[in-house]
């Protein structure tokens, strides 16, 4: 999947609520691959999920809940 296809996308938790809008992708300069989303800036740091956070990808993101994410699901 191309970052052209995933930017602008929706992110919601697996309980339905809106999280944010992917805005840039994180990605590990040793290995080449994304570990992360940016969706966010809070006081002019970035606000991201980390790709392990993600359940599915599709017309939607979809996010574990941070309650799900401590329970290791």
């Amino acid at each position: 999947m191309k970052m052209s296809e995933i930017h602008g996308m929706r992110i919601y938790s697996d309980r339905a609520h809106f999280i944010g809008t992917i805005d840039d992708a994180i990605i590990d300069d040793k290995e080449g691959i994304v570990v992360g989303f940016v969706f966010g800036r809070r006081e002019g740091k970035a606000i991201s999920i980390p790709y392990s956070g993600l359940m599915a990808i599709g017309d939607i993101v979809l996010a574990y809940s941070k309650k799900a994410e401590q329970a290791g699901v």
